[in-house]
């Protein structure tokens, strides 16, 4: 299964700017199940997606997408976080003139990947949308797990800019409380947009990675998902940050992960993350 199911001349591993990496993985998930099905269900409606984008007013194929296959799920957190890394070092994900597009699976997915995109690039930052804060130090007796993504991510970039947060432990509050105080929540998104946008694009550095955690949209738009949230973001939220934050820096690459399929008929939110990933390759595809 392939992005867009493009013919050969179009998904050509070797010639494509953009790269789909699925990452099937949930070895840490706490609560509702099923983000190993996400790469799959965000395949299978992505050829329901138009190629001709309706802001930039082109075809964003026209540079090539390739699938790569997946990175299949190892025993443990750990032998997956090594997993991840070596293939993207040894396959060369972040090689100049490739975009990275990661599809998971669970949170964890992010911090080896940021470590492999570290090593390629000086002083990157992150930005990360999402409801949860992920900066536990362990989790679900884990260093690994999903709920503490972005405390390992700060061990390869101290620049992480969090947007949408709206549930966060004590322990995250007592152990990182500058960063929980800068929180990009979704109240201030409402109250002064343009202020915080600002602030986003301040706070990060020229080479930057993206990722975004289906939860920080509102359940009511994204609800496929293991850990709903109330009061979350809203699609052109997110996206006219996404694409402010494309054109003016250089953005190397990004995922989409906790996409847990509900089944049946309702395959909104997958819809919206193959929608998320044509977003990300359109507003990339002139970079």
């Amino acid at each position: 299964m392939s992005f867009f199911r493009l013919p050969k001349e179009l998904s050509d591993s070797a010639t494509a700017k953009f790269l789909i990496q699925p990452v099937p993985y949930e070895g840490t998930v706490s609560f509702l199940k099923g983000t190993v099905k996400g790469p799959d269900a965000i395949l299978a409606v992505s050829d329901q997606v138009e190629h001709f984008d309706e802001e930039m007013l082109f075809d964003m194929t026209l540079q090539g997408i390739a699938t790569a296959p997946s990175i299949l799920p190892a025993d443990s957190p750990e032998e997956e976080f090594e997993r991840i890394y070596r293939t993207v070092c040894e396959s060369d994900l972040f090689r100049s003139g490739r975009f990275p597009i990661f599809l998971g699976g669970e949170h964890s997915i992010t911090p080896p990947i940021v470590k492999a995109a570290a090593e390629k690039y000086h002083e990157i930052s992150v930005l990360q949308f999402d409801a949860h804060a992920d900066l536990r130090n362990s989790y679900t007796g884990t260093k690994f797990s999903h709920g503490s993504a972005m405390r390992r991510t700060l061990e390869y970039t101290q620049n992480i800019v969090q947007v949408g947060i709206r549930s966060f432990s004590e322990e995250e509050f007592n152990d990182c409380p500058e960063r929980v105080k800068n929180f990009i929540t979704p109240k201030l998104l409402l109250k002064d947009y343009s202020f915080c946008l600002d602030q986003i694009l301040h706070k990060l550095s020229d080479s930057v990675y993206i990722t975004i955690d289906i939860d920080a949209f509102d359940p009511a738009f994204a609800p496929g998902t293991g850990t709903p949230e109330p009061g979350g973001l809203a699609w052109h939220e997110v996206t006219g940050i996404l694409r402010k934050v494309c054109e003016t820096k250089n953005v190397i690459g990004a995922d989409i992960v906790e996409v847990a399929p509900l089944g049946g008929n309702n395959v909104i939110t997958e819809f919206m993350a193959a929608r998320l990933t044509a977003k990300l390759i359109t507003y990339n595809y002139n970079k």
